[in-house]
């Protein structure tokens, strides 16, 4: 089985990737950290700190023998909704787990919702954590 986190270094993406990798390791899966640029530019501070993030995930994996796979994609042309599912659809990725940030109606409206529009385009399932 292979299961999708999407990263971003936050507190709830923190949450989900400390269940997605006990969910990897009951089921014997193969975890996909994946994370997206900030603005497509790898040298910002933001983008330091995720990967910093990522570095300390992936050796928290191995320590639990779980399969680990990072991914740091830097599309710039499309949205980090749009870039996990394309990214879950390519490797054929059973289940995605997302975290949940909490926003008012009028913050959904005017920026929109990733974790909406993963929840509506994923082709697969999609845990949610909040």
């Amino acid at each position: 089985m292979k299961i999708l986190v999407g990263y971003d270094g936050s507190d709830m993406a923190q949450r989900a990737l400390t269940i997605a990798q006990r969910r990897a390791k009951a089921l014997q899966g193969e975890l996909h950290i994946f994370a997206a640029a900030v603005n497509g530019k790898m040298d910002s501070p933001k983008n330091s700190r995720l990967e910093s993030g990522l570095k300390d995930s992936e050796m928290l994996c191995q320590a639990c023998n779980i399969k680990c796979k990072i991914e740091m994609s830097q599309q710039q042309n499309m949205s980090v909704a749009e870039d996990l599912v394309r990214y879950a659809r390519e490797n054929e990725i059973d289940e995605i787990v997302i975290g949940l940030r909490r926003r008012s109606q009028l913050g959904k409206l005017i920026f929109g919702s990733t974790s909406r529009q993963v929840i509506l385009e994923a082709p697969c399932p999609v845990l949610c954590v909040k």
